[in-house]
């Protein structure tokens, strides 16, 4: 009974060792995991530091008004003493509209932004009333 007994001590032992062991080499992966993610993280941090977005913005000034119909943005401005009419298709592209209000936007303009990801940012102030969503739902 004696032997029996040492030997589930024994055996016991191990089992417990070998899980203990275990844990050790768990864990070691973890912090492994944990900096390689770190590392990457870190790497496309700098990598976007190191080239900026290519963004090229053109903003139009002395808006007089602005329209949405069929997907189509419509705007006049008033340049050299004449009304100019622009068109913009905005239908089956990757368009963002935004307001800004007495930011850094003169009050009667439209700036368009793009990001170069092949997304366009339009900034309308607040003073134009314009439903995208009305226009490209009806439609």
């Amino acid at each position: 009974m004696s032997i029996m007994r040492d030997l589930l001590t024994t055996i016991s032992s191990i089992i417990v060792i070998l899980f203990c062991l275990s844990l050790l080499f768990v864990s070691e992966e973890i912090e492994t995991d944990q900096q390689y993610k770190e590392e990457i993280s870190n790497q496309n941090a700098s990598h976007q530091i190191s080239q900026p977005p290519d963004n090229k913005s053109i903003v139009f000034n002395r808006v007089q008004s602005v329209e949405l119909e069929h997907g189509i943005l419509k705007f006049s401005t008033f340049e050299n003493e004449t009304f100019k009419e622009h068109f913009f298709k905005i239908r089956d592209k990757n368009v963002i509209f935004t307001r800004e209000a007495d930011g850094g936007m003169p009050l009667h303009s439209i700036k368009f932004v793009d990001s170069g990801c092949n997304t366009l940012l339009v900034t309308i102030p607040p003073s134009f009333e314009v439903d995208i969503m009305k226009d490209l739902i009806s439609n």
